[in-house]
């Protein structure tokens, strides 16, 4: 009998997409995102920003990327598809009086996914947690936009210096961003990565001034 050794091919995402996870350092890029598909979690509250990881809510349990291994589970069993988890992205949408932040927190997974499989995951995530009811969490699918992008090297809490500077190239090539933007924290969520290596990538959409 012959025992097939070869090893299942596991999909890296951000290969596939290098234009969003895998650009460089310095002037912004000008891209045509394709339709993507995410599950997102809505958020009200304040940040721990002291350490070298990525924001840390302080007020809401971050629940989504539960949901998201879980539909990893269901496509490597059911579907033989084994997937890469993604870096966690955030839109900060606005700050409230209170402070707090308003924002909608998530992690890209592959497009083919169905709302039956989020669906199966999110009722496994309740059964493992023993709750009925989870926090504003959604299968969020973004259609096909324009965008720019700029990485930025540092401690995230610097990013608003990036996001300035990328405003400032966007208006020399005659384009206006489309508020509120996007970042992507490329590293793990971890305190061992020196903060002034981290990489978050800033993106947000654009049209023409």
């Amino acid at each position: 009998m012959v025992v097939n050794t070869v090893k299942p091919k596991t999909i890296n995402h951000r290969k596939l997409l290098k234009q969003i996870y895998e650009i460089k350092e310095g002037a912004a890029t000008i891209e045509t995102l394709p339709e993507r598909c995410y599950v997102s979690q809505g958020m009200h509250t304040s940040f721990y920003m002291e350490w070298n990881g990525h924001p840390e809510p302080k007020d809401d349990k971050w629940i989504a990327f539960k949901v998201v291994n879980q539909i990893k589970q269901i496509t490597k069993t059911e579907m033989d598809y084994r997937f890469k988890l993604m870096p966690h992205e955030m839109v900060w949408l606005h700050q409230e009086d209170d402070e707090k932040w308003l924002v909608e927190r998530m992690m890209y997974v592959p497009d083919f996914i169905t709302e039956d499989i989020y669906t199966r995951a999110l009722e496994k995530v309740k059964k493992n947690l023993g709750v009925h009811e989870l926090p504003a969490i959604n299968l969020r699918r973004e259609p096909s936009t324009l965008a720019a992008l700029k990485l930025h090297v540092g401690h995230y809490r610097d990013t608003k210096e990036s996001l300035v500077v990328l405003d400032q190239e966007l208006k020399q090539q005659g384009y206006q961003m489309i508020l509120p933007h996007r970042e992507i924290y490329l590293n793990p969520a971890m305190d061992c990565y020196p903060a002034h290596n981290s990489k978050t990538v800033i993106c947000v959409y654009i049209e023409k001034a």
